[in-house]
């Protein structure tokens, strides 16, 4: 069944605006020397698309993921996952936001001992409910609006607005008009030149957190022997007087935490030692 031109217009849209947002964040990766994969060719993996798997077995494709010691042959250490989400009505933005947290959130649990970096990088029409929504779930966003997008396109004399009330011939014309277009290039960089705030402030939380170095860790031993009361008092009285671990305690578990200096954290319980000293030696190879 053939396409709609409204579908193919956003997927023309939404393609242009994944491939613009690739350059400055190549660039930073460029500088520290970390992986940038994206959806092509990669001899690492068997496809095209990026795709990973989730705490609960579930493989997502994604946009945009940076790795550490990463290289067209090797998988890295995930250290961001960056989707990147085109919508133009209001209608859809909401789905589009939980559909990025639902995908994200899983992988980001899964690798939660190397607390990497979760953006999201939104173009078209979203609502600030929608915005705030992963915000509020540890997301970075950066927010690019639909007439930031055609106003960069019209400085090359090329009109790309469209709405609900667009006729089909309409949406025909602007889809040729865009794959006539030979600057493409340039337009994209316009679109860079005009958010350039924007970008620098989501580009420079990355950057925080590719270069983040360990600000102190902490290791909390559990001496775990239970005592069971049959009253509340009992319990009570208990607490009151422990000042000292019994002989006859041993380790539960141990807890530890990794505090950065970018203000993100880990903390991982293990039940032995050999797992502790596991965990930190990948956290001080990869940090």
């Amino acid at each position: 069944m053939a396409s709609s031109p409204s579908h193919i217009l956003g997927e023309i849209i939404g393609n242009f605006f994944e491939d613009v947002m690739k350059s400055p964040i190549r660039k930073l990766c460029r500088k520290y020397k970390v992986y940038f994969d994206t959806i092509g060719l990669r001899p690492a993996r068997p496809t095209k698309k990026i795709s990973w798997i989730d705490i609960n077995g579930s493989s997502h494709d994604l946009d945009y993921v940076i790795e550490r010691n990463g290289t067209p042959n090797k998988i890295g250490t995930p250290i961001a996952f960056i989707e990147v989400a085109w919508r133009r009505y209001t209608k859809h933005s909401k789905n589009k936001a939980q559909e990025i947290s639902g995908a994200l959130l899983p992988i980001v649990e899964k690798y939660k001992e190397f607390a990497p970096f979760k953006g999201a990088i939104l173009s078209g029409v979203f609502t600030e409910s929608s915005i705030r929504q992963l915000e509020n779930q540890g997301f970075h966003v950066l927010y690019i609006p639909f007439d930031k997008i055609t106003d960069s396109f019209k400085k090359f004399g090329i009109d790309i607005f469209f709405d609900e009330t667009s006729t089909e011939k309409e949406l025909s014309e602007i889809i040729d008009r865009i794959k006539r277009c030979k600057e493409l290039d340039k337009i994209g960089k316009e679109l860079l030149k005009a958010n350039k705030k924007e970008i620098a402030l989501f580009i420079n939380a990355l950057e925080l957190s590719i270069k983040r170095q360990i600000d102190y860790i902490f290791v909390l031993p559990l001496h775990g022997k239970e005592m069971r009361f049959d009253n509340l008092d009992s319990a009570i009285s208990f607490i009151k007087k422990y000042s000292e671990i019994p002989e006859d305690a041993i380790i539960d578990s141990y807890v530890i935490g990794i505090l950065f200096n970018d203000g993100s954290h880990i903390n991982c319980v293990f039940k032995d030692k050999e797992m502790a000293i596991d965990f930190l030696n990948r956290n001080v190879t990869v940090n």
